[in-house]
Formats: C-alpha cells, sequence, structure tokens
C-alpha cells in the first residue's frame, strides 16, 4: 500500500493515521488539521504490504479506518503501535454475504468496472451529488489497476483472524449502500467491547467530522473554556464537589509541606484554593489551555498557556506533587500521560487527578455523535499499577437537577462543558426532557517509589 503525509510536523510526536477506501486516496483528509498531530493517509490495494517504521516517531497514533482500509489496517499494522482505532463503515470480513459486501455484488462490480460504473459507484457511495462534487472523481481512473485491487482484496482475506488492532468505536451508516448496514451490525456486535454508533449518513462520510467526534480540538475547547470562565465558578456545581473530595484525598497521602507543584488544567482556580492552603507549595506549575490566574497561593507561581499533552512531553523540571482536577478527560492519550507524571515526579512524589469515566452525562448521549473516550476505572487502576505505589482508584456520582431544560443547556454553556458536544452542538428542542445531568468523576491518587539504593 502507499503511505502520504498530508500534513507533517518535526515537532510532532501524535500521528492521525487515515486508511482509505478503494478508489480513494488523500483527498479524503484535505481538511483534516488539528495543532499537534501529524496526518497520514495509506491507500492503494494493489500489493498489501506496508513499512510500519514511520509510526516509531509517534508516541500516539490514532487510526481511523474506511470501508477496505479496516480490513487492510488490522491486517498490516501493529497493534502495540496503535493508541487507538475507529472503524467506519467496515469489517474485517470484506467479501461476505453476512458480513461485509455480499459475494454476488463484490465480485459483480470487479467483473464489470469500466468508468461509468467506477462513476456510479462513487456516487452511490457518497449518497448525493452534492457530496460527491466536493470529493471529486476518482484520483487513480486505471480500471485494470483498481480491479486488480478489488481482486486483491478478496483473495487476502483469508489472512486475517481476529481482532488484535486496540479497537474502540465502529461508525456504522444507516443509508450505507457499499456495506449493508445488517451485515456491520451483525459483524461488530461479535465484539461487545467495542461501541458501535449509528450514523445517518452513506457510505462515505467526510472523515474530518468523525475525527472531530474523536479528538478534542485544543482551540475549540480553550474558546469554550475561555467564553465560560466568567460564569464557570457559579454554574460547576459538579466540578467544585470533585475538586473538594480530591483534595480530600490529597491530605490523605501526607504531602511534604513547602514543596513544587505541577498543576495541569487550573482553569478558574476552583481546585487550587482547596489544596493550595494545605501545602503551603513553594512554588507551583500551572499549565491551562486558556489563560489563567493569577492566584497568588505560593510564594513563586509561573503560568503556562499550552497544551498539557504537548507541554509535559517538553517538560525537563521535577515536581514533589503534580495534581489535576476535571482536566485530563479531554486527552487523546491518558496512559501517556500518566506515564509522563511519573517521570516528571521526584521520587516519593504525589500523583492526584480527579477525570470521569464512561456514562459521564450519559443523559446527552442520545443526542449527540459520540461521547468524550473516558477511561474505564479499572483501565486507570491498571496503567498507575504499573509504575507506581500506594494507587488509590475512587468512584463516583454526582446528579445535579435543573427546572428546565434551558437550565440545562445554560449549565452546558456557562462552564464549557458544552465542549464535550461535537458536531452541530445540542439544541433545546432535543433536550426538552432533561432535568438531571449525571457526573461520574474518579479520584487517582498515587505516590512515586522511592529509590532504593
Amino acid at each position: 500500500m502507499k503511505l502520504e503525509m498530508v500534513r507533517e510536523s518535526a515537532e510532532n510526536t501524535r500521528l492521525i493515521l487515515i486508511f482509505a477506501g478503494w478508489s480513494c486516496g488523500p483527498e479524503i483528509a484535505g481538511r483534516v488539521a488539528l495543532p499537534g498531530w501529524d496526518v497520514a493517509v495509506v491507500h492503494d490495494f494493489s500489493e498489501l504490504r506496508l513499512d510500519t517504521s514511520f509510526l516509531d516517531r509517534y508516541y500516539t497514533v490514532y487510526l481511523f479506518a474506511w470501508s477496505l482500509g479496516v480490513f487492510a489496517a488490522e491486517l498490516l499494522l501493529p497493534a502495540e503501535r496503535i493508541t487507538a482505532a475507529f472503524a467506519l463503515n467496515g469489517t474485517l470480513q470484506p467479501v461476505s454475504d453476512t458480513l461485509g459486501i455480499p459475494d454476488a455484488i463484490y465480485h459483480g462490480t470487479l467483473e464489470a468496472l469500466n468508468d461509468r460504473a467506477l462513476h456510479k459507484f462513487r456516487l452511490r457511495m457518497v449518497g448525493d451529488k452534492e457530496t460527491f462534487s466536493q470529493l471529486g472523481e476518482s484520483s487513480n481512473r486505471d480500471i485494470d489497476n483498481l480491479q486488480y485491487q478489488l481482486a486483491n482484496v478478496a483473495d487476502s482475506q483469508c489472512l486475517c483472524g481476529e481482532l488484535k488492532l486496540p479497537w474502540v468505536r465502529a461508525y456504522i451508516s444507516r443509508n450505507d449502500r457499499i456495506f449493508p448496514f445488517a451485515n456491520m451490525i451483525r459483524f461488530w456486535h461479535e465484539y461487545p467491547d467495542v461501541e458501535t454508533v449509528e450514523l445517518d449518513a452513506a457510505h462515505y462520510v467526510p472523515i474530518e467530522e468523525i475525527i472531530g467526534m474523536v479528538i478534542s480540538d485544543p482551540d475549540k475547547v480553550s474558546r469554550k473554556f475561555g467564553k465560560a470562565a466568567m460564569s464557570y465558578d457559579t454554574h460547576a456545581i459538579a466540578q467544585y464537589s470533585a475538586a473538594m473530595k480530591l483534595a480530600d484525598r490529597l491530605m490523605v497521602m501526607r504531602p511534604a509541606i513547602g514543596g513544587d507543584v505541577l498543576e495541569i488544567g487550573c482553569g478558574t482556580g476552583l481546585f487550587t484554593h482547596e489544596y493550595a492552603p494545605k501545602v503551603k507549595a513553594r512554588s507551583i506549575t500551572f499549565v491551562d489551555i486558556t489563560a489563567t490566574g493569577p492566584f497568588d497561593v505560593a510564594d513563586i507561581e509561573e503560568y503556562v498557556v499550552s497544551d498539557a499533552e504537548v507541554w509535559i512531553e517538553k517538560c525537563e523540571r521535577q515536581y514533589d506533587m503534580i495534581v489535576s482536577a476535571s482536566a485530563i478527560q479531554w486527552f487523546a492519550d491518558i496512559p501517556r500521560f500518566l506515564h509522563l507524571c511519573h517521570e516528571r515526579l521526584k521520587p516519593g512524589g504525589i500523583l492526584a487527578i480527579s477525570t470521569f469515566t464512561p456514562g459521564n452525562l450519559g443523559e446527552l448521549d442520545a443526542l449527540r455523535p459520540s461521547p468524550l473516550l473516558y477511561p474505564k476505572a479499572a483501565d486507570l487502576r491498571g496503567w498507575l499499577c504499573c509504575e507506581f505505589g500506594e494507587v488509590c482508584v475512587e468512584e463516583d456520582e454526582i446528579k445535579v437537577e435543573f427546572r428546565s431544560a434551558r437550565e440545562v443547556l445554560m449549565h452546558l454553556k456557562h462552564t464549557g462543558v458544552g465542549g464535550s458536544a461535537p458536531g452541530k452542538g445540542l439544541k433545546i428542542a432535543d433536550m426538552s426532557h432533561l432535568r438531571t445531568l449525571t457526573y461520574r468523576p474518579v479520584y487517582l491518587t498515587a505516590r512515586k517509589k522511592a529509590v532504593i539504593n
């Protein structure tokens, strides 16, 4: 297969990797652009081989595989190099009467292919003329080669066994006229750990829309929280409760007084003002995606406006404590972040973090394409126990009641939490039944093991 870098910077350590479908190439990623991420497209099924050494320079790799690209990605990629994988209108059995494209249709397309048939296929693939004009004709007009690609996939299907890549979600279009909807549902329901998300769309869905559902755009999140800064403290009922509980759990860890602290995602300082008077830090470094502070809670205070995931990769200091309240749910690679926290802590240093688990704001799930990728408590515990000692992971549930759907919407707006609703946002008409929001915080505390001589 062919690899083409669509966006690339020597400074980036995160990659959006797209496996395209048949007859498509890098053009499907033309609108994909996120700060801090390279973008690469793999396409062309003429030869089902791929030199994957290009992955070695990246710490975080998000895979988005579409159509026949789902099968090819599973066949060719090393599972240990993929952080999370997302399937879009495809299965591991691309030629199948029950789990993929029915055999007669697949081979009928192969055998009858010509310029006119290719044009009709791509129009059926996208579903409407407007989208077709945006996508354009196939960049590969070599009919013999395109036929060979289809034959190659069919002949190689037997090489693909059980799932090995870390598939997180399978997006399935109800109006797909290439892969039958029922066949994709049947295939992915065999894997209950893979979440299925149904879309009202055709076989082709602009890949930037799917990526926007999965990866938080730091600029968008920054704007939302920036707008909510003046109203946040008044409306962040659940976040304030979680901040107080996290501060209590931090003190159970017996932090040293007068140390150096790193706080990730300090925001308006709700959590800062809970823990700072108790630990009396000598210095605190505040890292947030928006401008914040000053808080005047330590002798030395440093304020950094940055994407904390990127910043901590380059940080060379060590701290006595690293703390964060209700922030890391926006991160793309939480295991990597926790590992870097371990690296940035002094021996005996304390980690105290709150985030959220699956089911957070679950009342909104039916109103948005897909929620954030909240980690499970068991996974958080496993990641911490790999390196830390004195690990404690505690789950919580906080219900916030409202008098009307408008109050719910205003709560989301005034806290910036609406940033977790991708796509075109939430509409009050769709929320008329809502009077409650359920937050599911989880509190993590751990200690870096002391060095033993």
